[in-house]
């Protein structure tokens, strides 16, 4: 009843000003979603309360433009939670510049699309989390990793060594690797599985192989060529020549 004396939470009746007051709140907590939002800090030059302040998980893109992008898209930090995409709990960050967050509460890290030419922050930053979050890091995860890039980590051992670093260590939970002629793809706990396409076939690819572990490039091309009967088994070749040899090395580069 508009015309009603406003009443506190025992029944009594409030001044004119504590019930302004109230009121007043109460139309903050509509307008936010019934969100009740921290405090504003006392002293005006002090950083406001973050919204959440519990566990985070944290998500590092390959710069700050897309972070940023990301961060206006998905409307993070919105006061009423019915105009954001994402909940508080998820922060953005970016690979490389100048890092100011807080990273003491992050429990799940993801990277985002991450190239080569990051690959030196990803490794410090995965193993600077493993180190001071050790106790409450729950996850880390990679989405569409191409940390070794011929053209910037290089093809011999600076790109071996990073990928017996940080990649050979990951356990691929999901990979899709489109072909010319067909597909790469693995959704753990199966096996990685080689697709080419087949109109006969109902959704137009068949499997061809399916494997423990992730092929190499000149691999996937090999499973390709025995199938169509362009050359012989390649887990039954044994002692290649050394022409041959050197063919895979250079089909091999040029496939990076």
């Amino acid at each position: 009843n508009p015309g009603a004396p406003a009443v506190g939470g025992d029944g009594a009746p409030l001044d004119a000003e504590a019930a302004n007051a109230r009121r007043g709140e109460l139309m903050r907590l509509i307008q936010n979603g019934g969100r009740t939002l921290p405090p504003p800090p006392t002293n005006p030059k002090d950083e406001p309360t973050p919204l959440w302040t519990g566990p985070k998980m944290r998500i590092y893109f390959p710069d700050e433009g897309s972070s940023a992008l990301a961060q206006r898209d998905w409307n993070a930090g919105a006061l009423n939670p019915m105009e954001e995409l994402i909940p508080p709990c998820v922060e953005f960050s970016s690979c490389g510049g100048v890092q100011q967050e807080d990273t003491s509460q992050d429990v799940v890290i993801l990277y985002f699309c991450p190239r080569a030419s990051e690959a030196e922050f990803v490794e410090a930053t995965v193993r600077k989390m493993e180190v001071d979050l050790e106790e409450q890091l729950l996850l880390t995860v990679f989405v569409n990793p191409v940390l070794v890039d011929m053209t910037i980590t290089g093809f011999g051992m600076a790109g071996r060594m990073l990928r017996e670093r940080l990649i050979d260590p990951l356990m691929p939970t999901y990979y899709l690797r489109t072909l010319s002629w067909g597909a790469l793809t693995r959704v753990w706990p199966r096996q990685f599985t080689v697709w080419q396409e087949d109109t006969d076939r109902e959704g137009g690819y068949r499997m061809i192989k399916s494997m423990d572990r992730l092929p190499s490039n000149p691999e996937v091309e090999d499973i390709y060529d025995y199938e169509n009967g362009i050359s012989s088994d390649p887990e039954a070749s044994k002692g290649f020549g050394l022409l041959n040899a050197i063919a895979d090395f250079a089909n091999g580069m040029m496939r990076l």
